[in-house]
């Protein structure tokens, strides 16, 4: 005799068989650690109901579209989780996506509901061509995530330095002590201030220092590695270090087409207000990725020691090198946005360092 859920798996079975095969089904998933909520629709029909599964019951009620449609596609945003999902959405056959997070509010409401109904919504108008709906994320193989989570440990590792160090010289401020300074925890310094400190803020400050070497042993540890990691010819200033992570952040420099991309990446693009004939730029949107803008603007303030005939250092090193801060930064940012375009230039292909009049290091030794 046939148990209930044998007898509701033949019905649904049977159902699916009557139903005939859709082109396309589209999954709009807003993911959570605990529950997805997730909407389908299914060709140019309404969006259904939405769903709250959980990770494992999501891959199931994936793989079961595929039965259902010829294509099935997926989108999710970009966010703590990472790409696990995506991956296994993927090996599954399903055209999966993952978009950069934007404000899904619909007028004054918004719960994870509506934001799996606008993903599902989102995704059908980009499939169909409308690529101005979704702002599509690269996700990196699983090597290239592992050598980027390297290369962020670093400055992970930096800034943890650094608050801590800003809690030690608060706490030794509030009491009234203003001598500590700089690196106050390396040995040199720490024996020449500790003795006018009460043994009780010494005992605090030994914590806070013990911590700090243990940090400055790990950053300089990660740093060789990096610098290790490179194996080819630099120009002068641009730093191994500073290469390799910028490497590991980008991932494949091919993807952009236009130097207008990589500026945008970068966050090198002006905000504007036009209207008319009336054209109005201002500072930069900022919109890219920060960790890249960090690391050209720390390599441009290298370049007028170590590249002087680099021709936007020409231009501006009138600027970069006076004493109007402001005037200084937007030079900077100037330059900034030129030297990111010349390094994908030179990544892909489309020049050389000497053709930039760059002066290059010799090739490390090994």
């Amino acid at each position: 005799m046939k148990t209930l859920s044998a007898l509701t798996e033949e019905v649904s079975k049977s159902n699916d068989q009557k139903q005939p095969k859709a082109k396309q089904i589209f999954l709009g998933i807003d993911a959570h650690l605990a529950r997805n909520q997730v909407a389908r629709k299914k060709d140019n029909g309404g969006i259904q109901a939405v769903q709250s599964l959980s990770f494992e019951e999501l891959l199931l009620f994936a793989q079961k579209q595929l039965q259902l449609a010829e294509e099935v596609y997926a989108v999710y945003e970009a966010g703590p989780l990472g790409y696990v999902l995506y991956r296994r959405l993927r090996e599954l056959g399903i055209k999966a996506y993952v978009s950069a997070p934007e404000c899904l509010e619909q007028g004054k409401r918004k719960h994870n509901k509506l934001d799996a109904r606008k993903l599902a919504s989102r995704l059908y108008s980009y499939v169909q061509g409308d690529s101005e709906m979704m702002r599509v994320v690269r996700v990196p193989s699983p090597q290239e995530e592992q050598l980027r989570a390297h290369s962020r440990q670093y400055d992970q590792l930096v800034e943890t330095r650094k608050s801590l160090a800003a809690q030690g010289r608060a706490l030794v401020l509030s009491q009234g002590y203003g001598m500590m300074s700089g690196a106050w925890w390396r040995p040199i310094a720490y024996r020449k201030w500790r003795p006018f400190l009460p043994e009780w803020l010494g005992a605090q400050l030994e914590v806070w220092q013990s911590n700090l070497r243990l940090l400055d042993g790990q950053i300089a540890q990660r740093k060789k590695e990096l610098i290790q990691s490179n194996q080819e010819a630099l120009p002068k200033g641009f730093g191994a270090q500073t290469m390799v992570q910028m490497d590991r952040e980008i991932g494949d420099y091919h993807r952009f087409k236009t130097r207008r991309k990589v500026g945008c990446f970068g966050g090198f693009v002006p905000r504007e207000h036009s209207t008319g004939p009336n054209q109005r730029l201002g500072s930069i949107t900022k919109v890219g990725s920060p960790r890249i803008r960090r690391l050209i603007v720390e390599m441009v303030w290298r370049l007028p020691l170590f590249q002087p005939n680099y021709p936007p250092i020409l231009q501006w090193r009138e600027l970069l090198c006076g004493k109007n801060k402001v005037l200084k930064k937007k030079a900077a940012v100037a330059v900034g946005r030129r030297l990111l375009i010349d390094i994908w230039k030179m990544r892909t292909g489309r020049t050389t360092a000497q053709e930039l009049d760059l002066i290059l290091n010799p090739p490390p030794s090994r």
